[in-house]
């Protein structure tokens, strides 16, 4: 079998995806994968047209771990966004192509279940505290969730999503880390009371904080007990994980912003993180999230794949199929995907009681709908930036 095509296929059904077709010699096998880069879809999408697929193009889908290391090294300039998202929709498409070649799902190429449905949490969503005080009693109580998140700031893409007109800059978020640590703890501390002390609460600080800041909020949050607390601090420096880590107790989940595992090293090997949550896009897809696990477990770290609402059917089916052959698997994000994205993404997870499931079927489990996709016209869009309110200064998103 040979790969004679790839197919980029960017699409905005509410907001912008880029998706991967890799297309054989046999009519009846091809694989799909997703390579969507909020904020920058464009450019992977040229990577992959330009420069990967006339090098791919006569090479056997089969040899999958040649193809990644013949992208990830074949570049010498490696490792960046941009490239790591190509690969990932390229990876996917190929693990894709082997499951339908076998007729298995992936699941059952990555060694086979070890459990038969998939732990997850929700986002509590809304403009203001009291609302998601709300939301969350209603998560718990109409759709039985056993673990909820919240999150500091806005609601996670506000902007990126649903816009009607292409964007010449990003939108901007007011936000002060000094200012809102006490209102953090004061939410915190509201959703406890409301949801009770058996469910599980994470907290996503978003790289918001300093580590003196971070510190700070797991202190005080340890008395009510946090599921985990997600990326206290930006990633950039080692040292300051480690710094986090030695003043509190608070389970730590990071790696939303990790590119390989060599990043992911530290953390693990020094057991600085509880959890490693690296999303599969930004570390070329699932050929390297099974390294990243299989080093995670030697060291007791679980697994917690980045899954928010910004994140395709495609991914969601990736994540579940790594979580149910994983034994070291701790909890998978579940966003909620807008509607528009089924009408051009067919399969993926279901949600049921607190639970994700799937049907067995040969490659991941998805499709796309080329003609759909062609209804919803990409339109550039940026991620948001936070500045401060009082002199205008860019901090962390």
């Amino acid at each position: 079998m040979k790969i004679v095509d790839i197919k980029t296929i960017l699409t905005c059904p509410g907001q912008n995806y880029l998706f991967i077709k890799v297309i054989t010699d046999d009519p009846d096998i091809y694989g799909i994968g997703d390579a969507s880069l909020n904020g920058r879809e464009k450019a992977v999408s040229d990577l992959t047209d330009e420069y990967l697929k006339p090098m791919l193009i006569g090479m056997d889908p089969d040899n999958i771990e040649e193809i990644w290391q013949l992208i990830y090294r074949g570049t010498y300039w490696r490792g960046g966004n941009i490239i790591m998202g190509a690969l990932c929709g390229i990876d996917m498409a190929l693990w894709d192509i082997k499951g339908k070649r076998a007729g298995l799902p992936l699941y059952s190429l990555l060694g086979g279940r070890v459990r038969n449905k998939v732990l997850c949490y929700s986002h509590v969503l809304g403009e203001t505290n009291q609302d998601k005080v709300e939301q969350a009693a209603e998560f718990v109580k109409k759709r039985g969730l056993r673990v909820i998140r919240l999150r500091a700031g806005l609601s996670a893409a506000n902007g990126t999503l649903n816009s009607t007109e292409a964007q010449n800059a990003p939108k901007i978020e007011k936000w002060d880390p000094e200012f809102y640590a006490d209102e953090m703890i004061e939410y915190f501390a509201n959703i406890r009371k409301v949801v009770g002390p058996k469910v599980g609460i994470i907290f996503d600080l978003h790289e918001r904080f300093s580590p003196e800041r971070a510190i700070y909020i797991m202190r005080k949050l340890e008395k009510y007990n946090p599921f985990f607390i997600e990326d206290p601090i930006a990633p950039d420096c080692t040292e300051s994980l480690k710094s986090v880590r030695s003043h509190t107790n608070v389970p730590i989940a990071f790696g939303e912003l990790y590119k390989s595992r060599w990043e992911c090293l530290p953390g693990i090997t020094n057991r600085w993180l509880d959890f490693i949550r690296c999303d599969l896009i930004r570390i070329g897809g699932i050929t390297e999230a099974r390294k990243i696990g299989a080093i995670a477990e030697t060291y007791d770290v679980k697994t917690a794949w980045h899954g928010p609402n910004d994140v395709s059917p495609v991914t969601h089916a990736v994540n579940w199929h790594l979580n149910v052959s994983a034994y070291n698997f701790g909890i998978q994000e579940d966003g909620t995907v807008d509607d528009k994205i089924n009408k051009v993404i067919k399969g993926g997870p279901v949600y049921r009681d607190g639970y994700l499931t799937m049907e067995d079927t040969p490659g991941i489990g998805c499709d796309i709908d080329e003609e759909a996709a062609k209804m919803y016209p990409y339109r550039r869009a940026y991620i948001p930036v936070c500045r401060r309110p009082e002199d205008g200064s860019l901090c962390d998103w």
